[in-house]
């Protein structure tokens, strides 16, 4: 018996894939599935795996050169390691995950896709180890110091003391945050303003802590600064006027220590010594210059009423309508007060200070001014010498006239017609004499015969 054998070819595709043609995907990676759920408690995973809808880049579009950049596990202790599988990442603290304790983590922006399609929102996903979540938490605010304003996106850390188990969290842009899901106990607070996002501190990079003793719930200001072993010193010196220097330190002065005019100096070249009557602080100056620039502002408006109404009365026009009445605004008490202060509640610290000199200084010669025990935010006390310049004394402007002397009287010219041409007066300004005298240099001109007055006829 024959056997008849058929061959069927199928041919198939090499990958699966949208057909070429369509619209053009610009969407960014979305979340599919989370392992374990978030919200579960009495879990014990061996890691947390997200799973995405498609292939996510294995290079972050931005905070770092690697995935774990991207991901933030709270609390933890050691490295925290993210492995990349196409479409899903895994997350595992090195030590494992610790019993009866609720974790966050927080994905932040910059998942992409192959075709740079970025997520630009954060995920948090939480879930406990045990039966129940922790409930304390720490919430403040972060500043930059030295500038007296809100730090975006600093990095702060708790860690609790002695086992070194460290929650984290990021800023938002107003330097609030909120650290939850937290264990009472005694921590050490602190916060970094991270300029390589490498949550460590480094180097010249401003930070603050704090040990706090948590209960339920602990609120903190925490104010950022450079933390270095050396004094404050004069940085730049520049004169404002012959009676007044700006001083500008290259590092802030400690708040509420007295400066006074006894911890400088300024000798001239020639070794003799300028005396410094007063000191006034930057932030003094600057309120004192405000004021006097609102003041003048006033008192141009009230001219300019003034004004307005002189012209008003001189021309009278119908009377315009009423105006509309003014909005009313809620009460103080009833006024919306979570706004968080954009100012630290502490003094910013001082800059710069403006001398007042006892004389003038002299143009175009070189000062030296010496600091003495000016101390820095750390508490720590320096001395220190510049050396400066005065300006040239400004040259006198050509292109104005001289307002000293009085203007030269016009030479008078013989009127036309008159026979002695060579008879002319010049008048010559002499600043000895005074008064104008006149010179002859020929005879007397003739006085020039007047006109014959011509009478038109009327009609």
């Amino acid at each position: 018996m024959r056997r008849l054998i058929v061959l069927v070819a199928v041919v198939g595709c090499a990958q699966v894939g949208a057909p070429p043609g369509g619209p053009p995907d610009n969407s960014p990676p979305h979340l599919l599935r989370i392992s374990p759920d978030t919200n579960a408690l009495n879990v014990r995973p061996r890691s947390v795996e997200l799973r995405f809808d498609e292939v996510i880049n294995e290079r972050p579009a931005r905070g770092g050169e690697k995935l774990d950049a991207l991901f933030l596990v709270s609390p933890s202790r050691g490295r925290v390691d993210v492995d990349w599988h196409r479409s899903r990442i895994e997350i595992r603290p090195r030590e494992g995950w610790r019993p009866n304790t609720t974790y966050t983590v927080t994905q932040l922006p910059g998942i992409s896709d192959l075709r740079g399609n970025i997520d630009t929102s954060e995920h948090r996903y939480v879930f406990s180890t045990g039966p129940a979540r922790a409930t304390a938490l720490i919430r403040g605010q972060v500043f930059d110091w030295a500038a007296g304003r809100p730090a975006p996106r600093a990095f702060v850390q708790a860690v609790h003391l002695p086992d070194s188990l460290t929650y984290a969290e990021y800023a938002d842009s107003l330097g609030r945050f909120v650290i939850r899901y937290m264990i009472p106990g005694r921590y050490l607070l602190r916060a970094i303003l991270d300029a390589n996002n490498n949550r460590t501190l480094d180097r010249r990079e401003l930070f603050d802590t704090a040990t706090i003793t948590l209960g339920d719930s602990v609120t903190r200001e925490i104010l950022a600064f450079v933390h270095d072993s050396v004094g404050a010193g004069i940085a730049n010196v520049e004169p404002l006027d012959s009676l007044t220097l700006r001083v500008t330190f290259d590092r802030p002065l400690q708040p509420r220590v007295p400066v006074e005019p006894s911890q400088f100096s300024l000798k001239a070249a020639d070794s003799s010594v300028v005396p410094i009557t007063a000191v006034t602080l930057g932030s003094a100056f600057e309120r004192a210059r405000a004021d006097s620039a609102r003041a003048k502002a006033v008192q141009d408006s009230i001219r300019a009423a003034q004004v307005a109404d002189s012209v008003r009365r001189a021309n009278p026009r119908p009377a315009a309508p009423a105006p509309a009445p003014p909005v009313q605004r809620p009460p103080a008490a009833q006024r919306d007060t979570a706004t968080p202060p954009l100012k630290p509640s502490v003094p910013i610290p001082e800059s710069y200070v403006v001398l007042r000199l006892g004389r003038p200084l002299a143009p175009n010669t070189s000062y030296r001014l010496h600091a003495d025990s000016l101390r820095s935010l750390t508490g720590v006390a320096r001395s220190s010498d510049r050396v400066f310049t005065t300006p040239r004394a400004a040259p006198p402007d050509s292109g104005r006239a001289d307002t000293t002397r009085p203007p030269a009287a016009p030479v008078r010219r013989p009127p036309d017609g008159d026979e002695s041409a060579s008879a002319v007066l010049r008048t010559v300004f002499d600043p000895a004499v005074g008064p104008a005298r006149r010179e002859s240099s020929g005879a007397e001109p003739r006085r020039p015969a007047r006109a014959a007055s011509r009478r038109v006829a009327r009609p």
